[in-house]
């Protein structure tokens, strides 16, 4: 070593200092080691297997979104069709559609209902009449039984809203669907007790109710 005895001592004092600080040396450090990696490993296998389920799952929801977005939209596409049909055989007045509010992410946004009238104006369904609301609405309620039909049905009063030739229309369009299922129809416009099968009608005798029927 190339040194004078000045600097060697004072080497070996920087030294000495620093084993000080570092202390007394633990001899059971590496068997410590030992198990805290095993312990270690352990978790770490864990983790990986809950990291690789984790993906599957999240693969497996995006499958299940894309399907379910694209069964949502063939369904959309399938109503506004009959629901577009229902309203022309219901009002001559332009023509309604339904509309996504969010078209990237449909399920982030609702369905608005748009009227498009013969000028090219577009108008919200809330800014239309109590008549034209109603024609709207049950032009939506038929195609949603058309689409997913029942067997029966209770309509109470829904051409309450509806002129003379309005009902007529809407008792033309319930003379179709009445071929494909049961309807209960409470009504006093004669446009629909006329295109009706069967009547039912409530008298009162002595206080007493009694139900008439009639088979038209």
């Amino acid at each position: 070593i190339k040194a004078n005895k000045d600097i060697l001592e004072q080497r070996l004092n920087r030294t000495q200092e620093t084993l000080a600080r570092i202390g007394t040396v633990n001899l059971r450090s590496l068997e410590v080691y030992d198990s805290v990696k095993k312990e270690y490993d352990a978790i770490q296998e864990r983790v990986d297997i809950i990291s690789k389920e984790k993906e599957g799952i999240l693969k497996i929801i995006h499958q299940i979104d894309v399907r379910k977005k694209k069964a949502f939209l063939k369904t959309l596409n399938k109503l506004n069709d009959i629901f577009s049909r229902n309203f022309s055989q219901l009002s001559t007045k332009g023509q309604v559609f339904l509309e996504l509010e969010n078209k990237k992410d449909p399920f982030e946004g609702g369905v608005s209902i748009i009227v498009k009238t013969g000028h090219g104006k577009y108008f919200d369904v809330k800014s239309l009449s109590g008549g034209e609301q109603t024609i709207v609405a049950l032009s939506l309620i038929f195609a949603i039984q058309e689409y997913n039909p029942y067997y029966f049905y209770l309509l109470d009063e829904i051409d309450a809203a509806l002129d003379k030739r309005n009902s007529g229309r809407l008792a033309e369009l319930l003379k179709k669907y009445i071929k494909k299922g049961q309807y209960i129809v409470i009504t006093h416009n004669d446009e629909i007790i006329t295109n009706a099968t069967n009547l039912y009608g409530v008298s009162m005798h002595e206080g007493v109710s009694r139900i008439i029927s009639l088979k038209v």
